[in-house]
């Protein structure tokens, strides 16, 4: 049954936090999201980035390079607390609406390998599952049998966690409508690309690796391509603007809104 097929949910860093201002919340913005998602009757996986919490910190101490010098760990220790900070503001925002979120912590349940993820042990976010639980992820610093440790991005967990799970359908959640032909928030002139599919992508990942790579997990571009993953994987995938309220519930409800859609090409040539 399509109801027992977990819906995952990315709340982008640039959704949830002011990238320009660092350890800064959009709480309003998480606030409308949360009550959203509160009212959404099916199982739900909840991953979300680091943001200003994550990258500032990340980018200082050289985190995405993995382990260079005794003078990082102070940076891990770091990054780690504003992440369970973040992380802990969005589950107590969702069980003031009733939801039943859990936080689960990337680092004890996932390692990599060369910043690629190895292994995902599943078993207690299952279990989760069946008992109703929201389980709530991030972006997160894990061990990393070949540099020590390393930066896995929200999306390359959420690729490498849908398959596994059997999700329906990933929404990532970001402050725009979705992938344009250039910066929408640079270029009035951008236009949406409302399909991806089997016939175009390698157009448009031309196009997307001439703009500007914003973070240290990879911005637009690496959300491209965890999102191709998944439509080779036979999971449809949907990037849309969640700082406009109802966009969730109207997109989940089955009305047409703003957005681009990577439409499964599995076993297509």
């Amino acid at each position: 049954m399509i109801e027992n097929k977990p819906l995952i949910i990315k709340l982008g860093g640039s959704l949830i936090t002011d990238k320009n201002e660092a350890f800064t919340a959009r709480k309003d913005i998480i606030d409308n999201v949360c009550l959203e998602i509160a009212k959404v009757n099916r199982k739900i996986i909840i991953v979300h980035g680091a943001g200003s919490f994550g990258h500032p910190t990340a980018k200082k101490y050289g985190l995405h390079l993995g382990f260079k010098n005794k003078e990082q760990l102070k940076g891990f220790i770091e990054t780690k607390t504003r992440l369970h900070f973040l992380n802990k503001m969005i589950v107590d925002d969702l069980v003031k609406y009733n939801a039943l979120a859990l936080s689960f912590q990337p680092l004890t349940f996932i390692t990599a390998v060369n910043g690629r993820i190895k292994q995902m042990n599943i078993k207690p976010l299952l279990n989760a599952l069946k008992l109703n639980f929201i389980p709530v992820l991030h972006g997160d610093i894990v061990f990393d049998e070949a540099l020590g440790f390393s930066i896995v991005s929200g999306d390359q967990i959420i690729a490498k966690l849908a398959p596994k799970v059997k999700a329906d359908k990933v929404i990532f959640g970001c402050d725009v409508d979705g992938i344009f032909t250039a910066d929408p928030k640079k270029d009035p002139k951008a236009k949406l690309i409302p399909i991806i599919d089997s016939t175009n992508f390698k157009n448009v990942l031309k196009m997307i690796k001439q703009l500007e790579v914003a973070d240290v997990t990879g911005g637009m571009k690496g959300k491209f391509m965890e999102c191709l993953n998944l439509a080779r994987k036979g999971v449809e995938s949907v990037i849309m603007n969640l700082t406009k309220p109802r966009n969730l519930t109207a997109f989940l409800n089955g009305f047409s809104i703003p957005c681009t859609r990577f439409i499964s090409f599995k076993n297509k040539n």
